[in-house]
């Protein structure tokens, strides 16, 4: 079903139903609203040789109490601080990845599972931008999320072997990149080897050539951000650049390739 690549971009809007497309946008816009708490709580720095840090439960800024992330997305009631990034950066990210997703997975079965993918990649990002982290309740749930959904998928359609090569895809992604994280001077972390399970069962599921784009693409998509922050001397030859958003934005590309079915 994925096995030909077009050369002219396919049109999907016939195939996916407007009002589908209006709820996952209403949705994604909705989910967005509460990232800053989310991704403000997860974005603490791990210095090197301590050991991890407890997740932020207060405001940064005056220490005030904010136990409760879906509460902290908007300003502190002591001190008046905003999370950053703010609404203007969460809000359209994620309705617009979430429609790019339901746009090319279409009105499948398997569409919840790649969603779900899509609601914790735009925090998983931007907790990696800022601090170099790619936290594991994040991960976990994207994990597990997407072994639950897909299997009810494969259970729907009475398709064992896609979720077989899902799982396949899955172990090599995480061999691969446990593989390059070892190697000497690797600026990969353990972090981008979960994350590379996650993003190898999804894009596994849709085939051998997804979960390949995925793997190939994220290197070339991290290259303008490296190169960005060298000339902003922001980053030299030494400095650990963050890999888990250029991860996520292959696995969103090959995930749009797959769709030109």
């Amino acid at each position: 079903m994925y096995g030909k690549l077009r050369v002219f971009p396919p049109v999907y809007h016939s195939a996916v139903p407007l009002p589908l497309l209006a709820a996952v946008a209403l949705a994604g816009a909705a989910w967005g609203l509460l990232l800053p708490g989310l991704v403000e709580r997860y974005a603490v720095e791990w210095p090197d040789g301590t050991p991890q840090p407890p997740w932020r439960t207060a405001c940064p800024n005056c220490d005030a109490t904010r136990t409760h992330w879906w509460r902290a997305s908007g300003a502190c009631p002591a001190c008046g601080r905003r999370p950053r990034p703010g609404w203007w950066v969460t809000v359209p990210l994620t309705a617009a990845v979430l429609v790019l997703l339901a746009v090319a997975v279409g009105p499948a079965p398997e569409l919840p599972a790649f969603l779900l993918l899509g609601a914790l990649a735009v925090p998983l990002a931007l907790v990696d931008l800022a601090v170099l982290r790619l936290p594991d309740p994040l991960v976990g749930a994207a994990f597990l999320g997407g072994v639950a959904l897909l299997g009810l998928a494969a259970l729907s359609e009475r398709d064992g072997a896609t979720l077989l090569r899902a799982g396949i895809a899955a172990l090599g992604s995480t061999v691969g990149y446990l593989a390059l994280a070892l190697l000497p001077r690797s600026q990969l972390g353990f972090g981008d080897v979960k994350l590379g399970a996650v993003l190898g069962l999804h894009l596994g599921w849709l085939g051998w050539f997804p979960a390949a784009a995925g793997v190939v693409l994220a290197p070339l998509l991290n290259l303008p951000l490296v190169l960005g922050l060298v000339l902003l001397r922001r980053a030299g030859r030494k400095t650990l650049v963050p890999y888990g958003p250029a991860m996520l934005a292959g696995a969103l590309a090959a995930v749009v390739i797959a769709g030109g079915r």
